[in-house]
């Protein structure tokens, strides 16, 4: 076994501090040959509790790709917090996968928690399910066991979208043409959602299975809903989609999703206004996860619970109203008002 504070080290023949997204406080490398299990975990900032934040099971093409995905997402996730009023500061962690997912490779993975001592609790993202984290559990307390935090994602995303187009459109969302990318738990769900408030959700994901069994009226299975012709965009699969020649690609008046890091470089939010397109920060509407998981630790009540959703849609209003008096992308006025 080998774990490592790489914080301040050069590791993989990378200097890790000098990195183009750090700005962490630590670092973590964790290592198990034994059960083929080779991971990150990323804290950027403690200062008002443990860093909280998912844990990714994917495949990188190289030890930076995934040293870049848990630093970008570690700062998303303190600032998410930090916008939604939530008394915990960002993590992440990411598995790289190289073998199937086996209840060993957990368990080793509950054994890099439990080294940290609380520094960081994680939960389901990406390649790790609510079943995962109930394996880890078992050898690990550092875990939101509670609840599936896709449900609560996919629903204030809806409230978000629900209320961004009453700005934009100064209408309601029946009628309105809304494309979802990725159909998995938080697609699904808002694609559930929206379809009941009158829209015409049309969805798309890489993984065909996952759209066999789409059977909901308003419901429309599609191959590509990027560049699908839509009132909304949402995009709620992986991030970094967004770049300078894809978003040339893209169809649509608004984008409001709940997948994380959507931007490659955070200049095309600039460009995307430009383009007359309204992008919708992740970190401003996709925190219905995190609402969820630590409903429990802060004594929320469901209706106490529910309020705090909708008040994503709030600070939706308070940004979109601000940042077109003032002229300038959301992403920007949520960085005056906010960040």
């Amino acid at each position: 076994m080998i774990f490592k504070d790489i914080t301040d080290a050069n590791f993989n023949g990378i200097d890790i501090s000098s990195h183009h997204e750090f700005s962490h406080e630590k670092v973590y490398y964790y290592e198990d040959p034994k059960v083929g299990i080779k991971s990150l975990i990323a804290i950027h900032d403690s200062v008002k509790g443990p860093a909280i934040g998912g844990c990714r099971f994917r495949q990188y093409d190289s030890f930076d790709a995934g040293l870049t995905d848990v630093l970008r997402l570690s700062k998303g996730m303190t600032d998410k917090n930090n916008i939604a009023q939530i008394p915990f500061g960002g993590g992440k962690a990411v598995i790289f996968q190289q073998d199937q997912k086996s209840e060993a490779l957990l368990e080793s993975f509950a054994t890099f928690l439990n080294l940290l001592q609380g520094a960081y609790i994680s939960a389901e993202d990406i390649g790790i399910t609510i079943e995962d984290i109930r394996i880890i559990k078992k050898y690990s307390d550092y875990v939101f066991d509670n609840v599936d935090p896709g449900p609560y994602t996919a629903k204030g995303l809806f409230y978000a979208i629900e209320e961004a187009v009453n700005i934009f459109f100064s209408e309601s969302l029946n009628g309105k043409k809304v494309a979802i990318q990725g159909a998995g738990s938080v697609g699904r769900g808002l694609a559930e959602y929206l379809a009941k408030s009158g829209a015409k959700v049309y969805i798309s994901d890489i993984d065909q299975s996952k759209l066999k069994d789409i059977r909901t009226n308003n419901i429309t299975c599609i191959d590509d809903a990027f560049s699908f012709e839509c009132d909304v965009f949402s995009p709620c699969a992986v991030g970094a989609i967004f770049t300078e020649s894809s978003i040339n690609n893209l169809n649509c008046k608004i984008i409001a999703g709940g997948a994380n890091n959507q931007l490659l470089d955070a200049s095309i939010a600039d460009e995307l206004h430009s383009k007359g397109i309204v992008f919708i920060p992740d970190i401003l509407i996709n925190s219905g996860g995190v609402i969820g998981l630590t409903k429990d630790l802060l004594g929320r009540n469901k209706t106490q619970t529910d309020k705090a959703l909708k008040d994503i849609a709030n600070r939706v209003k308070s940004i979109m109203i601000y940042s077109k008096e003032k002229s300038i992308s959301i992403f920007e006025g949520l960085k005056i008002q906010e960040l």
